[in-house]
């Protein structure tokens, strides 16, 4: 998982950098860039008056982690390209068996297929070929592409506003006014301007783009990310048996649901917990840095003596949960009640999320009861599945919360293969 943008047109490079901070909330082990140079294509920071220049920022799924290897440059015969992709591709190796990771075989691939078949057929037979998800931006010396995945696992959107032609995984990164791409589609802006089909497949946009991952602003499937977050929450408090006095949440991605949930119970919201403004994401952080007891703190004023219902979207591996309870009942909360906006996460994603292996899950081999006692709550509730389809809808992967992946995925092998590329990528000097 991971932000991608790009630009083509009158001060591209500027267009680019200035998308940066509104696409690092999907990335923040590090920012990459490439931009064309008298026909060139060059990885590094882009002059403001570059004419097209591309970005990525980075959450790693595969290769090593605090590394920034996007985008990726390559060059099959007289055909440079930079690509930078969102999502993983389980089967890299066979677009190109000497990558190190997914990003670099797909840019080989594209190339070589670019090169010898055409683009329109070049990037029809990569697609073809990828087991995963992979919505992309590449730059060519003649022109800024844009695919999104053929089931529109990851989001990607364009605008085109006075010849600056401008493509991001989300539209807030685009002042807010782009258009989403839909699943399959390509588009080419440059020398020449074109879109085609690129085998669309019924759409399947990831449910933790609704549930956390996406920026509030944005819009997805057509719907503001804000406005489904607070459905979420409103539908969870419909089923709610305990009684508490205040509503509060995990920082920042609960908020909107926490709102939901408090106005269909009548209960006022409380920052309670709060959170550093400069630590960052906690779960975009490689594992050993996830630390939540340095990144929270509790507001005791504001739970002493109170129940609290505590809303977070998900629960994967309970990382800040653990620390979280624990730190409202030292603060003489009378009582927390855990609620979670989704349902239990019992697979791994092999789709753009870092998590892809069963054991790290909170709820791999566990029970509800199990997860209440490691997170220390006096309850705990997730979303049904039934109330949770009925608000994203029928065009969501649900994969991880089901086992029903969108490809013929052997689980314990695609485990291994992610498995093996991290530990090749953090021995290779």
């Amino acid at each position: 998982m991971c932000g991608v943008g790009g630009a083509w047109g009158e001060a591209a490079g500027s267009a680019v950098v200035k998308m940066t901070p509104w696409l690092m909330h999907r990335g923040q082990e590090g920012v990459g860039y490439a931009y064309l140079d008298g026909g060139s294509v060059k990885i590094g920071t882009p002059p403001d008056d570059a004419p097209a220049a591309l970005l990525h920022t980075r959450y790693s799924t595969t290769g090593a982690y605090g590394v920034q290897p996007q985008p990726v440059y390559a060059k099959y015969r007289d055909l440079e390209l930079a690509v930078a992709f969102n999502g993983t591709i389980v089967n890299y190796r066979q677009l190109d068996p000497s990558a190190s990771f997914d990003g670099e075989a797909l840019a080989k691939g594209l190339a070589r297929a670019i090169w010898e078949l055409g683009l329109e057929a070049g990037v029809a037979e990569i697609y073809r070929k990828i087991v995963g998800a992979a919505s992309l931006v590449a730059l060519l010396p003649w022109g800024l592409l844009a695919v999104r995945d053929p089931r529109g696992v990851r989001p990607l959107a364009v605008s085109n506003e006075g010849g600056l032609f401008k493509a991001a995984s989300e539209t807030i990164a685009l002042d807010g006014d782009g258009v989403e791409l839909a699943p399959g589609v390509a588009a080419l802006y440059g020398k020449r301007i074109s879109t085609w089909k690129v085998d669309p497949q019924p759409p399947r946009l990831c449910a933790l783009e609704y549930v956390y991952f996406a920026h509030p602003a944005s819009n997805m499937g057509g719907r503001l990310v804000a406005e489904v977050r607070r459905l979420l929450g409103r539908a969870l408090a419909e089923e709610e048996t305990e009684r508490a006095d205040v509503v509060a949440y995990v920082p920042e991605t609960a908020r909107h649901a926490a709102a939901g949930f408090a106005e269909r119970l009548g209960l006022e919201v409380v920052d309670a917990v709060v959170k550093s403004r400069y630590a960052g994401r906690v779960f975009l952080k490689p594992p050993s840095e996830r630390d939540a007891e340095t990144v929270f703190r509790v507001v005791e004023k504001l739970v002493a003596g109170r129940r609290v219902f505590l809303i977070d979207d998900t629960l994967i591996r309970g990382t800040n949960l653990r620390s979280i309870v624990p730190m409202l009942k030292a603060a003489g909360a009378a009582a927390v009640h855990v609620r979670i906006v989704s349902p239990p996460v019992r697979w791994p994603c092999f789709y753009g999320m870092d998590f892809q292996t069963r054991r790290e899950l909170a709820m791999w081999g566990r029970d509800v009861e199990d997860v209440r006692a490691m997170i220390g709550a006096d309850t705990l509730r997730y979303m049904s599945m039934e109330k949770f389809v009925q608000i994203l809808g029928e065009g969501v992967c649900y994969a991880c919360f089901t086992g029903k992946y969108l490809h013929d995925i052997d689980v314990a092998r695609a485990e291994r293969e992610v498995t093996s590329g991290r530990a090749a990528a953090v021995a290779r000097p």
